[in-house]
């Protein structure tokens, strides 16, 4: 074998060694962690419970169901409904009403960390939902609700519905 060949082996072996030892090794998380490690840990704060979720999932399929469009838009926190419009909601919210037709159920699947914008932490709260057959999206849905916690209050920024093919 040439050297050059041996220099190659020695540092793909090198290499493999830093991987499995760093793959390895203790993960040094204090079990005390402050709002920031949950943040970097995509842990929601104890103010969102299940029964917050729960309680968001129910009021979305409610109000959605109903095509109780104004209803849909008072979900939304100052601050999203600063920024947008009543009657621009309202038409997004009747376009998605007449693509899935209706939600039968949903469950909560995870939560994911968005952003840290100032005091406010956003959040992403998955759910899986199960959608009417007459839609035209498939059966199978997620929507997608944000959230912004700051202190211990919290507001929905955002309400996103897709289907699955």
């Amino acid at each position: 074998m040439n050297n050059t060949n041996k220099t190659i082996i020695s540092l793909l072996v090198a290499n493999l060694t830093a991987t499995i030892w760093f793959g390895v090794k203790d993960n040094d998380i204090p079990q005390n962690q402050n709002s920031h490690g949950q943040v970097s840990n995509h842990q929601l704060p104890e103010l969102i419970t299940a029964t917050v979720k729960s309680e968001l999932l129910d009021t979305f399929i409610t109000h959605f169901n109903a095509k109780n469009y104004d209803a849909l838009y008072e979900m939304f926190g100052p601050t999203a409904k600063a920024q947008v419009d009543k009657e621009v909601a309202k038409k997004e919210f009747i376009k998605l009403t007449a693509l899935f037709h209706g939600i039968k159920n949903g469950t909560f699947s995870f939560s994911e960390f968005a952003a840290q914008q100032g005091n406010a932490t956003f959040y992403i709260l998955n759910y899986t939902v199960k959608l009417s057959e007459q839609g035209d999206f498939g059966v199978t849905g997620d929507l997608k609700i944000t959230i912004a916690i700051e202190g211990d209050q919290y507001q929905i920024y955002g309400i996103h519905l897709n289907g699955r093919l």
